[in-house]
């Protein structure tokens, strides 16, 4: 190889240069960094207090909701699962979890920690949760929720939740929603489909700071949270104490339970300034655009998605099944060796034979034409033997 073309192989797979197509976390805007480099605000600023209010805001408008009530907390979005379960499920009383995925294995395993009876079927590969079944089981016991991720990243799946949270209702449960992977690339009417809890991340679809949780809670679930019977094993993770906080905050009032991240909340507070100023419908029809363009060119590689029907298909991730004779290692070295990183499946039923591509937040046409473009060079890389 010359000098020339050695320098020039450096630059492309340079970390700098790296295309991370990744489902989180995801490329952050300039004036989201910017807002999280500033030094942290006292806790009382009004100022800070002001622009946490604007934030609950923007977070209610987003997720489609006039007057649900809203929470901003510290923690991850396996954090946020947890404390969904430990405050508002009683333990002993069963609960329905409508599994596409790990993260549906994850809901599943909450409960059970918590000592609540779980009845989690599982659905055929890459096949989002079948109405008929779930009303079945849902008539035959009394469950007291539903729980679904809106879109499970192992697997690619995307849940219908209109058909689901109907048929919550019907049987007096409530729907509690795990949208971490969903969140700023799909659409989300908590008002219009009756949602109890959404649940939400800012480091993937809003391409917003990680270490935050997000939540949108219905009446229902405000009420449950007030008048339940029974006392949460925890005390950090119990999110009825939050309420009031961010009452206050959205009145310009300090509030306090723990302390916020404050540095975060500014980045998440730019981040849903950016997704509502590009508008939710718009922000939407990117993504599903995008999701489009990329499955037409896994199609002319003749790459397999997970996911059959398109109706069940993501909006911002996509999981491809591995092709055969190639390793799942040896597929994600050749495409990072022409800038692009993907990565590894997590959907254990299909074991080493998948991989993810994540299309998510701030991502645009030319990323996933230099995706295509570094999948295309890669096998062909490896099928010549290089």
């Amino acid at each position: 190889m010359t000098q020339t073309a050695t320098r020039q192989e450096t630059s492309r797979t340079s970390p700098a240069a790296r295309l991370a197509m990744v489902v989180g976390p995801t490329r952050q805007p300039a004036s989201v960094l910017e807002r999280m480099s500033t030094p942290a605000p006292p806790l009382t600023d009004p100022d800070f207090i002001a622009e946490f209010g604007r934030c609950l805001a923007r977070l209610r408008r987003l997720v489609g909701s006039a007057s649900a009530e809203v929470a901003i907390v510290p923690g991850s979005g396996t954090h946020g699962m947890e404390s969904i379960a430990a405050s508002l499920l009683q333990p002993g009383v069963p609960a329905l979890v409508a599994s596409t995925g790990m993260w549906g294995d994850r809901w599943r395993d909450i409960c059970l920690r918590h000592d609540i009876p779980v009845r989690a079927p599982r659905f055929p590969a890459g096949r989002a949760p079948d109405p008929e079944l779930i009303e079945k089981l849902l008539a035959r016991r009394e469950h007291q929720a539903l729980l679904v991720a809106h879109v499970d990243s192992s697997s690619g799946v995307r849940a219908d939740l209109p058909e689901l949270a109907r048929l919550a209702r019907k049987y007096d449960a409530l729907i509690l929603v795990d949208g971490v992977s969903a969140i700023g690339a799909e659409q989300i009417e908590l008002d219009a489909w009756d949602l109890d809890v959404y649940l939400g991340g800012p480091p993937k679809g809003l391409a917003g700071p990680a270490g935050l949780a997000t939540y949108a809670f219905s009446r229902r679930a405000v009420r449950r949270l007030r008048e339940r019977a029974w006392r949460p094993h925890t005390y950090s993770l119990d999110l009825a104490p939050w309420l009031p906080v961010m009452a206050a905050t959205e009145r310009g009032e300090f509030g306090y339970f723990q302390s916020p991240a404050g540095n975060l909340v500014l980045g998440l507070s730019e981040a849903l300034r950016l997704a509502l100023e590009e508008g939710r419908a718009a922000r939407v029809g990117r993504h599903r655009a995008l999701r489009d363009l990329l499955h037409d060119g896994l199609a002319d590689l003749g790459v397999q998605l997970l996911v059959t029907e398109a109706a069940d298909r993501a909006y911002g991730v996509t999981v491809g099944e591995v092709p055969q004779g190639l390793g799942e290692g040896e597929l994600l070295s050749a495409v990072a060796s022409e800038g692009v990183l993907l990565q590894a499946g997590t959907f254990r039923p299909m074991g080493r034979s998948t991989f993810r591509i994540g299309h998510l937040g701030s991502v645009a046409e030319e990323d996933i034409t230099r995706t295509i473009a570094a999948l295309r060079a890669g096998l062909s890389r490896f099928r010549r033997g290089l």
